[in-house]
C-alpha cells in the first residue's frame, strides 16, 4: 500500500508535468493528472484534492531535491501563477527536481533491470524492478529495452534442487543483514577441498560475518572464525543447505553480537587484500614480490582491458609483435612452506636476469667446446631455468597459476623479485 506522502508527491509530479508543457485551465490540469494516474493504476482525484496539491506545491511541502530546506525557503521556491484562469509557472519560479534521470541517464534503469532479471524469481528483486521505474519516472516502453540486456555466465546449479541459485542469493541477502546487525552466526560447512560427502565432511562453524565478496561466479563470506580465532573465507554454496542461523548464548536465550569495528581492526581485513589476487588473502608471513608476465596473442588483448589485481601495471607493449608485459605485486608464500618442489636456481636467475645465462655458460664451460654446442646448452639452460621459475612461483601462488593457466602458452612468467 502506497503512503500518503508518496501519493501526494506523485500527484504533484504530474501537476509539474502539466505546467512544464505550458499549463492551462484547472479542468485541463485535472484531466491531464487523472489520465496519467489511471495509467499508473491509481485512483483519480477531484478538483478539491487537486487544489490542495497545488498549494502543497507552492509551499514546497512534498518530496523533492530541496525537501531538507527550512519551510521559509521552500515556500518561496515554486511559484504557480494564475492569469485569466490559466495556471502556469511564475517567471522567477524554480522547477522541482524529483530525482529523475536526465536524457543521458534514462536507460541506466533498463540496463540494471536487465542484469537483475536473472534473479526475478526472488520476490524482493521483482519488487525493486517494478518500483524503480515509477520512482524515477521511466516509462513502460523505455523499460522494455531491458530485454536487450543479457547477464550470461555459469549459473548456480544442483540437479536435485531447481531453486539452488535462488537460495544462494537469498543467503547472501540474509548474511548482509547479519553484518548490518552485527550478529554472530552458526552453520555447517563443507570445505571446498572436500567433495560432497557431506555427512562425513561437515564442520560446525561459529562466525562473525564481515564482508560479502563476489569472484569468478561465486559468492564468498569473509568472517572471523571463533574456533580458529582468525579471519576465514567461506564459499556460500558450500554452506550445508544454505542454512545460516543466528547464534544464541549458552542458555539459548539471547542473540550473540560482535563489535564490527573491533574485529575489522583486529583482523586487518582491509589490508589483507592489498597484495592479493582473487578472493584468497595471504598469510601475514608471505612477502610481497613484483612478478612480471608477458602475454601474447589473444592473451595480450584480454589482459590489456581487465585489471585482476589492484597493483597490476602494464610495463611494456609491443604492438608489432602483439605482446604486453604486466607486473603484479603479490605476496608469495615462503619456500619453506612448499612441499615436494626442487629448485637449484642461481640467485641471478631467480631474480629474473636470464641474460646472465650467456655469461654463466662462457665462464663455466671449457673454451674448446664448440660454439653451436654452447648455443644449444644456453637454450636448454634457459628453458630449464624458466620452467623451474614458473613452477616455483605457481607453487607459491595458486591464484596466479589459475589465472595464467587459462592462457596456456600465451602467458609466461619472465621474472620476479622481492620488494
Amino acid at each position: 500500500m502506497k503512503s500518503n506522502e508518496y501519493l501526494k508527491t506523485e500527484r504533484i509530479r504530474l501537476i509539474c508535468g502539466f505546467l512544464n508543457n505550458g499549463g492551462g485551465k484547472l479542468y485541463e490540469m485535472e484531466a491531464w493528472v487523472n489520465d496519467r494516474l489511471e495509467e499508473e493504476g491509481q485512483g483519480s482525484i477531484g478538483t478539491r484534492t487537486l487544489q490542495t496539491c497545488i498549494e502543497n506545491l507552492r509551499k514546497g511541502n512534498f518530496l523533492h531535491s530541496h525537501s531538507e530546506q527550512p519551510i521559509e525557503i521552500r515556500s518561496n521556491m515554486f511559484k504557480v501563477t494564475v492569469v485569466n484562469k490559466h495556471y502556469k509557472w511564475g517567471i522567477d519560479s524554480e522547477i522541482p527536481m524529483f530525482g529523475d534521470f536526465d536524457e543521458s541517464e534514462r536507460y541506466t534503469l533498463p540496463f540494471l533491470a536487465g542484469i537483475l532479471k536473472r534473479y526475478e524469481a526472488i520476490p524482493a528483486v521483482q519488487k525493486i524492478i517494478d518500483k524503480l521505474p515509477k520512482i524515477f519516472n521511466i516509462s513502460e516502453a523505455e523499460m522494455k529495452s531491458k530485454s536487450a540486456v543479457f547477464h550470461t555466465g555459469p549459473e548456480f546449479y544442483d540437479e536435485n534442487n531447481p531453486t539452488f541459485e535462488e537460495n544462494i542469493i537469498k543467503s547472501v541477502i540474509k548474511i548482509i543483514s547479519f553484518i548490518h546487525q552485527k550478529q554472530v552466526v552458526e552453520f555447517n560447512y563443507t570445505s571446498t577441498s572436500d567433495y560432497e560427502d557431506v555427512k562425513n565432511k561437515l564442520h560446525y562453524k561459529i562466525v562473525a560475518p564481515l564482508q560479502i565478496r563476489f569472484y569468478e561466479y561465486y559468492f564468498y563470506m569473509i568472517g572471523y572464525d571463533f574456533d580458529s580465532s582468525k579471519l576465514s573465507i567461506f564459499r556460500i554454496d558450500q554452506i550445508y543447505r544454505q542454512k545460516i542461523d543466528i547464534k544464541l548464548d549458552e542458555n539459548e536465550q539471547s542473540k550473540l553480537f560482535f563489535d564490527y569495528d573491533d574485529l575489522v581492526k583486529k583482523t586487518k581485513i582491509h589490508n589483507r587484500y592489498k597484495d592479493s589476487l582473487g578472493i584468497w588473502f595471504d598469510s601475514e608471513d608471505d612477502k610481497p614480490h613484483e612478478i612480471k608476465v608477458i602475454f601474447r596473442n589473444f592473451a595480450a588483448t584480454y589482459m590489456k582491458r581487465l585489471k585482476f589485481q589492484k597493483n597490476q601495471k602494464m610495463v611494456s607493449e609491443d604492438k608489432k609483435d602483439g605482446t604486453i608485459t604486466m607486473s603484479f605485486r603479490l605476496n608469495l608464500r615462503p619456500k619453506s612452506k612448499i612441499k615436494n618442489i626442487q629448485t637449484d636456481l642461481t640467485k641471478e636467475v631467480e631474480e629474473g636476469y636470464f641474460n646472465l645465462v650467456d655469461k654463466i655458460v662462457e665462464q663455466r664451460l671449457n673454451k674448446d667446446v664448440a660454439g653451436d654446442v654452447k648455443k644449444q646448452i644456453k637454450v636448454n639452460l634457459k628453458k630449464r631455468f624458466k620452467s623451474q621459475l614458473v613452477e616455483d612461483i605457481e607453487e607459491r601462488h595458486y591464484e596466479l597459476a589459475f589465472l595464467l593457466g587459462r592462457f596456456r602458452q600465451y602467458a609466461e612468467i619472465i621474472s620476479y623479485k622481492q620488494v
